[in-house]
């Protein structure tokens, strides 16, 4: 299974909060059969969102968590229909981050180092902005 699929892809979402992101694309995960558990997957990103804030600069967000209730690393993403606050930072994509605790050190890193490799650059995040499909953007994240 790849880490991000087209059932992982939202464009044009209407969330206004963090909750309703996060559990939009849990359900996603959800019904692609990625976790094992949908509401103890979202409590642990919650848990680590409290921690500290995963909003990353560039109107962007990397909510994750490593759980036991993920069954297979998965990768999402939500681009907003309208820019929304994330702890104060305006965001309009959020790439959201689920990983077994089992491969919970190096695999989780490698996501965020991917995301954050591929988001450095200004057009990568013109083109995302801009897509029009989820094959789109499975495309650029295999740039």
């Amino acid at each position: 299974m790849e880490l991000i699929d087209e059932q992982l892809v939202v464009l044009d979402a209407d969330c206004t909060t963090k909750e309703e992101v996060v559990s939009l694309m849990a359900d996603a995960m959800d019904r692609a059969g990625r976790l094992c558990d949908r509401d103890a997957y979202v409590s642990d990103v919650f848990k680590r969102e409290e921690e500290f804030s995963t909003s990353i600069g560039f109107g962007v967000a990397t909510p994750h968590a490593k759980s036991d209730a993920v069954r297979v690393a998965s990768l999402g993403f939500v681009r907003l229909a309208k820019p929304m606050s994330w702890d104060g930072d305006e965001v309009s994509m959020i790439f959201q981050i689920a990983v077994p605790m089992a491969d919970a050190g190096e695999r989780h890193l490698q996501i965020l180092a991917s995301v954050s490799r591929h988001l450095i650059h200004e057009d990568f995040r013109e083109r995302l902005a801009s897509v029009k499909t989820p094959e789109e953007v499975i495309a650029l994240m295999a740039e």
